[in-house]
């Protein structure tokens, strides 16, 4: 036995097996926007509105509590490098830039 279909079939096909997917799991849609970028310091430090060594940001900035959750490995030692996560990070700085004391100096 043949069974003849038409677009209108298939459509009616594939709405039914999406909503029976749908009911059996709960899927969230891909959203691009919701990947985050993870980088080293460096990369970091060329991103942010002043200039300043990327000793100056590990001191100042990404030790703040604010970044606790936004940077891995900060104080890990050598051969794990540090990552910040751009995607919060960056928003962050940008919103507070005049509540950062850019003129400090590090200690000698």
């Amino acid at each position: 036995m043949q069974a003849l279909l038409d677009e209108r079939d298939y459509q009616t096909i594939t709405e039914e097996v999406l909503k029976r997917i749908k009911e059996q799991y709960d899927l969230v849609p891909k959203n691009h926007n919701q990947i985050e970028d993870w980088v080293g310091i460096q990369e970091f430090t060329n991103c942010l509105p002043v200039k300043k060594d990327k000793e100056w940001v590990r001191m100042f900035i990404l030790s703040l509590p604010a970044f606790e959750s936004w940077v891995i490995n900060l104080n890990a030692g050598q051969g794990r490098p540090a990552r910040v996560n751009l995607t919060k990070a960056l928003p962050w700085i940008m919103s507070h830039q005049a509540d950062i004391n850019w003129n400090q100096s590090l200690p000698r």
